[in-house]
């Protein structure tokens, strides 16, 4: 159900107004974070996903894509809307890089205290072009540097996470990321290039055929 539609918002709000996406089996309704949860609330194989080390250096490269693509744009056009929901590059940008910020301590910690909800807030800081490309490489450059120290530990190790939406394997949280950071860049392209922009020589994300990504772009 679609809660932006009548009958979805009804059916959200009967049930709780829970975080979305949710399933709701039995009326009782529980938040989705990777698909490997859905399955198991349905009885279902879970979906298989990249190991641990490569899902995370599969999100280094596309928040390096990310990077390349946003930082020859003004300000005016990372503020502009995209379909995705009216939400600007800058705030999609927000959105991407932030949770690669928490996830670090999330192994360590066992929580990921992500709230997109606050995107808006942290956006406000970001004033202009440079900002937001700083904002993002930062945070890319972490991660990266977190990834050479604790690869190892990647590899070797699989905590479990508490998240807004649940407990989940850190090797899920990651593979989870790496899917909505691969999502919207290709929403951030499709954006540019409707705007005139040549994107050739772009990350290219065929490089990770099992993203299985949605057909529809926004």
């Amino acid at each position: 159900m679609n809660i932006r539609e009548t009958e979805g918002a009804e059916r959200w709000a009967a049930a709780g107004r829970p975080l979305v996406p949710s399933l709701l089996v039995g009326g009782v309704a529980s938040p989705i974070l990777h698909g490997s949860q859905l399955a198991s609330m349905l009885g279902l194989e879970a979906p298989s996903q990249p190991e641990p080390t490569r899902a995370a250096w599969d999100s280094a490269a596309v928040l390096q894509g990310w990077i390349d693509v946003i930082r020859p744009l003004d300000f005016e056009r990372l503020s502009a809307p995209t379909p995705s929901r009216e939400r600007s590059l800058r705030n999609l940008t927000v959105n991407v890089f932030h949770p690669f910020e928490l996830l670090p301590a999330a192994f360590d910690t066992g929580r990921f205290d992500w709230n997109p909800d606050l995107d808006d807030a942290r956006e406000t800081a970001l004033s202009d072009a440079a900002a937001v490309v700083a904002y993002a490489a930062e945070r890319h450059a972490a991660w990266q540097r977190w990834l050479l120290e604790r690869e190892p530990d990647l590899a070797s190790r699989g905590p479990d996470v508490e998240s807004p939406r649940g407990r989940l394997s850190y090797a899920s949280l990651l593979a989870s990321q790496r899917w909505h950071a691969a999502y919207h860049y290709r929403q951030a392209l499709a954006f540019l290039v409707s705007r005139g922009r040549d994107l050739t020589g772009a990350y290219s994300l065929a490089s990770m055929p099992d993203l299985d990504l949605p057909d529809e772009v926004f």
